[in-house]
């Protein structure tokens, strides 16, 4: 397998992405001009919602959206030194939208964009007004990743996640599904770790187990779009695993498209928001092997 990929994503994210896709290629560290990224944090800045948050879908004057922000403050907390304000008022919004049960919700005025967005089926996976188990992971993970010194509200939004898993390893998209969705399972297990929970924790192997089940057979399936998750199980512990990630490397090299992004699965043309995520994922991917 050849280690680098063919084409210049770069110039196609920095030409058709959103803000999150171009700080993804920032905090990646690949090779953004200094004046570039100035401007894109400008941008960052002036998106932001008076109460702190990042627009849904990063359309200006849209609600604040705790997915939105939750993902952002991740990328960037590596640069809050330089953005202090920035992140502290991103945090304020966050911890906001906890719930009594230590989980993570949406406003309720998100509804109509979520439903414009993807339909009733939006509603399966990303409900308004009820705590979401991957969006708390989300939340925990930005939270831990500024070293937020709250830990009672840590430990709620990590018990919260401990006590909601199912028995197959995975969890429900919220609390009393009656399915487990493995697309969640890679932002929990992210928001555990940055939490201190680690494979001594059989939750956390138990999700573990699941996750690299699923990957597994993503990779088997060509499913580009479940990669996104590939370096969620961490360092690998065996050849096995570590082939796991070779392969997750090799498909996305692989399904590069050649204007440097990538198709998602029923498309017929890049998406951004896929490609930088991907892009992030082989940056790291290539550093746990």
């Amino acid at each position: 397998m050849e280690n680098e990929l063919h084409y210049d994503f770069q110039s196609y994210l920095l030409s058709n992405g959103n803000i999150a896709d171009k700080v993804r290629l920032i905090t990646a560290g690949y090779k953004v001009p200094s004046d570039i990224q100035e401007s894109i944090m400008k941008d960052l800045s002036g998106l932001q919602n008076a109460d702190g948050g990042i627009p849904f879908g990063f359309i200006r004057g849209a609600p604040s959206s705790v997915k939105q922000t939750s993902e952002i403050l991740t990328l960037i907390s590596k640069l809050k030194a330089q953005y202090k304000d920035l992140v502290r008022s991103m945090t304020v919004f966050i911890i906001s939208r906890q719930k009594n049960d230590g989980g993570f919700a949406e406003s309720l005025k998100l509804d109509p964009y979520i439903e414009d967005k993807w339909g009733e089926v939006g509603r399966e996976w990303y409900p308004v007004g009820v705590s979401i188990t991957w969006l708390t992971g989300k939340a925990l993970e930005a939270l831990c990743s500024i070293e937020y010194d709250d830990q009672e509200r840590l430990r709620r939004a990590r018990d919260f996640l401990i006590y909601s898993q199912n028995e197959d390893g995975h969890w429900p998209d919220f609390k009393d599904q009656k399915y487990s969705d493995p697309l969640g399972t890679g932002n929990i297990l992210l928001g555990l770790s940055a939490m201190g929970i680690n494979s001594n924790n059989k939750v956390f192997e138990d999700g573990r187990v699941a996750l690299l089940q699923h990957m597994k057979d993503s990779l088997e399936g060509k499913s580009i779009f479940d990669v996104v998750d590939l370096t969620a199980i961490g360092k690998p512990k065996s050849e096995i695993e570590r082939n796991l990630l070779v392969n997750g490397l090799a498909l996305i090299i692989e399904t590069q498209n050649k204007d440097g992004g990538w198709i998602p699965l029923g498309a017929n043309k890049s998406d951004p928001e896929l490609s930088s995520k991907l892009v992030f994922e082989f940056k790291r991917a290539k550093a746990l092997l």
